[in-house]
């Protein structure tokens, strides 16, 4: 087992997290199953009180939980490689774990943070009515997050029980040698590189006419919102690769090195932390963009406001977009302008 100070600190903070959601439960259930809006008697008086305390506490748990995921992504790309011989950035961390467990605390993190900030925006929604209409619908929400809570706090567990600090990984030999002719390392999915950027060119100049129309539009235009729902979640995957494979050669300076967790590293700028939280920006605003409205459309007088809502979010999808574009591809333009080549010939 690992026991690092900072995995303690992720462990202990995904347990309050926890603990929090549990609190809550027992009022979300009794709000699910037995609130009554437009009666006043003393026990629907008191539920609305509990539902207060409750919504408190969930926001709680989500900024706590936002807290350990940053922990979590600081600890695998700066920290723990210190203490793993051979690892030199958070891919040597990843190898060190049991099989599949990085990838698999990855993606519940995000899943869990998914969803709880989707809960958070509806809760939000909720509470800028004095009569909460989005009460029960955020009370069912709520109720599948401590689920997701308790699997990723099984797969931190699971996936730092597999790390041995006198066990040696071979780091760097991960990214190359999963190449064996140079084919394999100008393609992905049996695309060349150029496809991939030509894809992510087209798709970055629709995201961003979409997020700019939709941040100044005043009309509600649903098709445009699930236009910008289904852009942005080509976009990620397709940047993702793009960024690893082409891109981060830019800041490397040095070709095929497909690893994404050296952006994060100091010798690189840290560039990693903007990137990726560009990203993590654009795929949360995204999927609010998409479901609030979906949630919220049988009640006329929340439906504006939460239109008001997705406006806000196109602006920060602009915002977001924007930076990635500055951080991620002038170092290429500035290496074109400068030896009028790009790095692959």
């Amino acid at each position: 087992m690992f026991w690092h100070p900072l995995f303690l600190a992720i462990i202990s903070t995904q347990t309050m997290a926890l603990l929090l959601l549990l609190v809550a439960c027992p009022t979300w259930v009794n709000t699910a199953l037995n609130w009554q809006p437009l009666v006043s008697d003393p026990q629907q008086l008191s539920l609305e009180t509990k539902a207060e305390g409750a919504s408190i506490l969930g926001r709680a748990s989500f900024f706590v939980s936002l807290f350990s995921g940053g922990l979590l992504v600081f600890g695998i790309a700066n920290i723990f490689h210190e203490d793993i011989p051979g690892a030199m950035c958070g891919t040597g961390v990843c190898q060190a774990m049991s099989a599949n467990g990085s990838t698999r605390l990855l993606l519940y993190t995000g899943l869990l943070l998914l969803l709880m900030k989707l809960w958070y925006e509806l809760d939000k929604l909720n509470r800028t009515l004095p009569e909460m209409p989005l009460t029960e619908t955020s009370a069912r929400l709520f109720l599948m997050i401590p689920v997701l809570a308790v699997l990723t706090l099984k797969k931190t567990y699971d996936a730092f029980a597999g790390i041995r600090p006198y066990q040696a990984v071979d780091c760097c030999a991960v990214v190359y040698d999963q190449f064996s002719t140079m084919e394999q390392a100008t393609s992905v999915f049996g695309l060349g590189d150029t496809m991939w950027v030509s894809a992510f060119i087209v798709l970055s100049i629709l995201l961003l006419i979409l997020s700019v129309a939709l941040s100044v539009s005043r009309g509600d235009r649903p098709w445009a919102r699930s236009l910008l729902a289904t852009v942005t979640w080509l976009w990620l995957p397709v940047a993702g690769l793009v960024l690893v494979n082409v891109l981060s050669a830019y800041h490397y300076e040095v070709l095929h090195h497909h690893c994404p967790w050296c952006l994060f590293l100091p010798e690189h700028r840290l560039v990693g932390y903007p990137l990726y939280g560009a990203m993590a920006v654009i795929g949360m605003e995204g999927s609010n963009f998409f479901m609030l409205p979906f949630l919220v459309k049988h009640h006329a007088d929340i439906y504006p406001i939460a239109l008001d809502r997705c406006r806000r979010a196109a602006k920060k999808i602009t915002l977001a977009h924007i930076i990635f574009l500055i951080i991620a591809v002038l170092p290429a333009i500035i290496w074109r302008l400068r030896y009028d080549a790009w790095m692959s010939g």
